[in-house]
């Protein structure tokens, strides 16, 4: 499986947009705001594929100086534990630090925290409630 920039409004992208919204949304009974909407056509979006579709995906979203912001990492759940997730960030930072990207901030759910910290990220500040779960803001310089 390999990392691929997927574009807004594509069927893949579609497929991502499913994905997110079975893992992440939907069993915290939320919807997508208006804003979070607006904000998709301006992210880049990565995914990776297996034999039936999407697995995997992530949202970059540029905070500029050289900073990105990680949103929304997802892995189908029956595909955890095989170094997917360690796999698509890998593959999303080749292409980051390519640009000149030397920052990742992201907000962890509480969760996935061991996750990111086994992959360099370090939690700055202290635990906040974020879509009604305690999450992390966690940073990697690269």
């Amino acid at each position: 499986m390999l990392v691929e920039e997927t574009v807004f409004g594509s069927e893949t992208y579609g497929e991502t947009l499913a994905l997110r919204k079975r893992i992440l949304r939907d069993p915290l009974g939320l919807e997508w705001t208006a804003e979070e909407e607006g904000w998709e056509s301006r992210e880049r979006h990565f995914a990776m594929k297996g034999d039936n579709g999407v697995v995997a995906c992530v949202i970059i979203r540029s905070l500029g100086n050289g900073a990105v912001k990680l949103r929304q990492m997802v892995v189908e759940p029956e595909q955890q534990g095989r170094g997917i997730g360690r796999r698509l960030l890998g593959g999303v930072e080749k292409i980051l630090i390519r640009e000149e990207v030397d920052r990742i901030e992201l907000n962890a759910r509480d969760a996935a925290v061991g996750f990111y910290e086994r992959l360099g990220f370090r939690k700055e500040g202290d635990e906040f409630m974020e879509v009604t779960i305690p999450h992390w803001k966690m940073v990697k310089t690269l």
